[in-house]
Parts: C-alpha cells; structure tokens; sequence
C-alpha cells in the first residue's frame, strides 16, 4: 500500500534525478562471455564501467553462459546480470565510478535486486539470510583488499531479516544521507573490523543497480522507515520573497500531505530545516529561515501532529547545496526541507 503525497506518478524520473550508476543492469558489454571468468582483469576487459577491487572474479552472465556447476535464472531485466561468490573466508566483489558524487545535507534512494543461484555443492545451494555485511559501500577513496580475500568496510543501506532463496529476485533498498562526499559505490561481503567474518555462504547473481537523488517531497511508501538523519526536500512549498506567507494553493496542499504522512509514521520526529541564498544581510536571512521553517512547523501541529514530534531550525546561507553566483544556484539554496532526527 502507497501513501500519495501530491500525487501518484506513473514513473519516477519526476521524482528522482538520473541514476547515478552508469551501466545499472550490467547490460553494456564489450566481448560476450560463456563461462565462469578466468581473472579479475577478464571480468573488468569484458563490461563496461564495472570492476573488482580484489584479485577474485566476478562473472558477467549473458545468455550465452552455461557452467556445470551452477544453474543460473534469467536476469531480472535485460540479459545480462553479475554473479559473485562468497566463501568461509573470501568474497567476490564489483565496483564502481558513479557518473556524480553524493553529496551531504541530500538523500538518496538506494536499490539493488538479488537472487540466490542453485548450486550443485550442498554447502553452496542453501538459503541464505541476508546478513549485516553484506551490501553496498560507498566511499570517497578506492577500497582495496590487504590479502586479496576480502574488503574490509560497513554497507549503508541496513537489511531487516531477508530470506534470499533460488526461487525468486528479492529487492534491497533505503534511503541514504550521506556525512561527506562519495564518488564510488562497492558491493559484496564485506569484513567490519575487529570482528569474526560473517559470510553467506553461496553463489548470488545481482541485477539493476540504483542510485538516485531523492529531490522533492512526493511519493513515499506508507510507514517507510527512513533512517535518523534523512533529510526530505519539500521543493514545492514556495514563500513569497522576504516573507513567511506562502505563494500558492499547492505550497499549503504539500503541507497538508506531510501531516498525513506524519500521522501515518507516528513513531517518527521531525525538524524543519530552513535555508536561504547568500544574497541580502546574512543576520537577515538567519533570521527569515528560522521564522519559515516554524511557520511549517506550527502549520503541522495546528493540524494534529504533537508538538513534541517537530522541531525547526533556520540556517540562513550557512548551508548551501548549489553555486550562490548563479540564478539556478540561488534557486535550489532557498529551500525548506524536514530531516528525522528520532
């Protein structure tokens, strides 16, 4: 079941920018390949964008691939999908440069789809529960492996309990804030360290890769559970300039919606973040996102949400996401968001 805010689109480029994977689906080849890959070097020469950042080998699975070892399923889309295999004490692993960095004070959507595959070796062919290593790592620097087995690294999109069998794809998804810029994206089984390996045990194909930019506030899935520090545009309340009174009809509507939206999240708290361009007196400014973002505030709590579940802030310039020297930089700084902070 999906809450509308706004309105339901039929697809979520509106809702998103562009991935930010490039080759997502693994789809762009440059040789075909029928078997297992001999080497990491094999696996990089033969798609385009993805790599392996240890001495183990991925495979790119097109359908031409056969292995007596392993029945592979159809990919999920398209034709072509990536395996990788953990053992006891090793990993497999893909990386990539994303086509744009991630950066602070914006969240993402994160999504990728996997699947286990039937393996002749009864140690290899069980399901498997899904377990906190394994995942996606985003870093700002290149990981690679001291002893060539596995990388050591926490994925950031935290998995609840998630049986993963050879039956069917199962998606893996959340929202992400990042802390600091990161411009390339890993994932695998990753080691934490300080402790034991805790490794699935098994072969698993992977498919659509998604890295979007959440930039406005539209559709979310009812009780979603975003994690403390998301941080929400809601691009679509405007003021009108120098003032705390909203512009239009459609600002006081995505208000309207962020309530029920709260009162169906209940077990969340909010703050209101406000901001402005660096155009103007900066004590000016400070002062007129403050005042913004708690009109939203007592908004949303003269139409039923507690006053203990929402806070507000105003930044003034001190925060900006875009270039203060142009008009589109100015535009996307003058901004009201909501962050959870419990």
């Amino acid at each position: 079941m999906r809450l509308t805010i706004v309105f339901i689109l039929c697809c979520n480029s509106f809702l998103f920018c562009q991935n930010l994977v490039p080759n997502p689906s693994f789809e762009e080849i440059n040789d075909t390949i029928s078997r297992f890959t001999k080497n990491h070097t094999e696996f990089t020469s033969k798609i385009k964008n993805w790599t392996t950042p240890n001495t183990a080998s991925p495979d790119l699975i097109t359908p031409f691939f056969k292995e007596r070892y392993i029945e592979t399923p159809p990919p999920r889309t398209g034709s072509m999908m990536v395996g990788i295999q953990s053992r006891d004490d090793w990993s497999e692993y893909i990386g990539i440069n994303l086509t744009k960095a991630l950066m602070p004070q914006k969240t993402y959507y994160i999504e990728y789809w996997i699947r286990r595959v039937y393996c002749i070796s009864p140690k290899m062919n069980k399901d498997q529960l899904i377990n906190k290593n394994f995942g996606i790592v985003f870093s700002s620097e290149s990981i690679k492996s001291a002893d060539g087995k596995m990388l050591f690294g926490t994925p950031q999109i935290p998995v609840d309990t998630l049986l993963v069998t050879d039956k069917e794809w199962v998606k893996i998804s959340g929202y992400f804030t990042p802390q600091k810029t990161y411009d390339k994206l890993y994932l695998g089984q990753f080691r934490r360290r300080n402790e034991a390996i805790l490794n699935m045990i098994g072969y698993f194909v992977i498919d659509d890769i998604l890295v979007k930019e959440l930039n406005n506030f539209e559709v979310l899935t009812k009780n979603e559970k975003l994690p403390i520090g998301s941080i929400i545009p809601l691009n679509d309340v405007h003021f009108i300039s120098g003032t705390t009174k909203l512009k239009d009809k459609k600002s006081y509507a995505i208000l309207e919606d962020l309530t029920t939206y709260l009162k169906s999240n209940a077990a969340i708290k909010i703050r209101i973040n406000g901001h402005t361009d660096s155009k103007g007196d900066e004590s000016f400014n400070l002062l007129l996102s403050n005042n913004r973002a708690k009109f939203i505030a007592d908004y949303i709590t003269q139409n039923g949400i507690t006053k203990d579940r929402i806070e507000w802030k105003g930044f003034g310039e001190d925060l900006p996401i875009a270039d203060n020297d142009s008009k589109e930089g100015r535009a996307k700084n003058r901004r009201v968001e909501f962050e959870v902070i419990e």
